[in-house]
């Protein structure tokens, strides 16, 4: 994949400006992401996405797009709903992100992915590339897993891509849980990936719960969320980011 030169608007700090919003068109790839076995699109190799040239009138001249890769779960994957409908898709789409998602069913920092994958495969695919924004989420799949091991493991891989990409952004995002309420070790996951993702000078979302309390927001294993939920899922994580105005 080809190095992009990067846009600059306004400097802030030592960190860069956001991307203006684009039109909306992105068809996502994927590999996969939480505790259930996919049964809809199998295990590929990750494709890279182009997003649609920005609309006229958008805030930003050039019209390269920056790469973007996600790490995550099944939700993060888009279990159950179309590629272009999972929360990374949608936020990159709006930011115009050229988007690899390289989620894995039901894996996380510790606990390996219906195909045997943990977050290591999925780092060790994004240092391949040439990210100019990261996604990683914290995933209720590793609530059950040693503490210690999911701390050793994030601080790992948290600084592999911070050495590797020095320049990048690099956003975590706390677990997305479903409708009931989440335990007390869905907390825990989430400061654990907190901790690794602000000791490398990343942006760290806390998102809350939307989805708890919506379960039409859910398809009916209550743990994915269908597409409306993706979509309040993406709508909050947006409205977290946009604001920092970082930039790129």
């Amino acid at each position: 994949m080809r190095i992009l030169t990067r846009r600059r608007s306004r400097p802030l700090g030592t960190r860069p400006a956001l991307l203006a919003p684009v039109a909306l068109t992105v068809a996502l790839l994927a590999l996969a992401g939480c505790a259930s076995t996919p049964t809809a699109r199998p295990v590929a190799q990750p494709q890279s996405t182009a997003i649609a040239a920005p609309a006229a009138g958008a805030g930003h001249q050039s019209t390269e797009a920056v790469d973007a890769v996600a790490i995550g779960d099944s939700i993060a994957f888009g279990k159950g709903v179309a590629p272009s409908q999972a929360w990374p898709a949608l936020i990159s789409a709006e930011h115009g992100w050229r988007l690899t998602d390289l989620a894995v069913s039901g894996s996380g920092f510790v606990k390996p992915g219906w195909n045997g994958a943990t977050y290591r495969q999925q780092v060790d695919a994004a240092l391949r590339l040439h990210p100019e924004v990261i996604l990683l989420a914290a995933t209720r799949n590793d609530r059950d897993q040693d503490p210690a091991a999911v701390t050793a493991n994030a601080d790992r891989m948290l600084r592999e891509l911070r050495e590797k990409f020095p320049d990048a952004t690099i956003v975590g995002i706390t677990g997305i849980w479903g409708s009931d309420q989440p335990p007390a070790t869905m907390t825990r996951v989430d400061d654990i990936v907190e901790d690794a993702v602000r000791d490398v000078n990343g942006t760290w979302l806390d998102i809350g719960f939307p989805l708890v309390g919506h379960p039409d927001l859910l398809q009916a294993d209550g743990i994915h969320p269908n597409a409306a939920g993706q979509k309040v899922v993406a709508r909050t994580i947006d409205s977290k980011l946009r604001p920092l105005n970082l930039a790129l």
